[in-house]
């Protein structure tokens, strides 16, 4: 999505402000990183910027805002409203985000690390696949195609099922984490129980800078944006299928006559 920074500051900074040095590194991380704002929490851009958690309170105070929340709103307001404003049709609208997240993805595939994740599935003797929300729809979607492919897998979505299910995992064991943003609390306490039993994590996440990209063995980047309007929710997630497609083809690529042995006894069963 293609952010208008001058329109986004102009709801931000509805008269001339003058900052602090590091209101102003704030400020910058803001303008450049609008949709990641969304979702972190003070904690997450104190750590991330290296600034007080009090100098990110002072910084929205002084744009008017009684607290995070309040501020995080308005810019999500923004973005939804600068997104519709095309003179293109919405149809065509829809059609050039989809086209252009999956473009913008593609540049983005390290392959070196789709290329480590399929090492670490084929090797695994469980995979369990997790997402939480709207990313557990994309975590079902990679479980019906990874599973054809021959690799023995389950997929997650009930946070307290994910925790206890670490228990039986170990070192012969990954986990493919899907979280949008990152910073899905469920996911982040999940992943790091599977740090903990010594499992290798693969994240499926937009965000390279977020908590679950340092918790990763493997991380591989989505392109897309959630916005309800002008067809930006179903762009975060064709990126999302986007990335496990490759992953996927890459498994299946190793073997093709295992793959295809897999395929049509997945059929078999199902005719059955």
């Amino acid at each position: 999505m293609r952010i208008d920074k001058i329109k986004l500051e102009s709801v931000l900074v509805k008269e001339r402000l003058s900052f602090s040095k590091t209101e102003q590194t704030i400020h910058d991380y803001i303008m450049e990183n609008p949709e990641q704002v969304i979702y972190d929490t003070l904690n997450s851009i104190t750590m991330r910027l290296h600034v007080g958690e009090a100098s990110i309170v002072r910084y929205f105070k002084k744009l008017g805002y009684s607290n995070f929340t309040a501020f995080k709103m308005d810019i999500y307001k923004a973005l939804q409203d600068i997104s519709i404003r095309s003179e293109l049709p919405f149809i065509e609208n829809i059609t050039e985000n989809m086209i252009d997240v999956i473009q913008k993805t593609k540049a983005s595939i390290d392959m070196k690390a789709v290329e480590e994740a399929t090492n670490i599935i084929l090797q695994s003797k469980q995979v369990l696949i997790a997402g939480m929300g709207t990313s557990h729809t994309t975590a079902l979607d990679m479980f019906s195609k990874i599973i054809r492919a021959g690799v023995n897998a389950i997929v997650i979505n009930d946070s307290h099922f994910s925790y206890m299910y670490t228990a039986l995992l170990n070192k012969d064991s990954c986990a493919i984490v899907y979280s949008f943003s990152g910073e899905t609390e469920e996911m982040i306490k999940f992943t790091k129980n599977c740090k903990d039993k010594n499992v290798k994590i693969i994240v499926i996440s937009n965000y390279s800078n977020s908590t679950l990209s340092t918790l990763a063995d493997v991380f591989l980047k989505t392109n897309g944006f959630e916005n309800e309007i002008s067809g930006g929710f179903f762009c975060s997630k064709i990126s999302q299928v986007y990335v496990s497609d490759i992953l996927v083809t890459s498994c299946a690529l190793r073997d093709i006559e295992k793959t295809k042995k897999y395929v049509q006894g997945v059929t078999n069963t199902v005719l059955k």
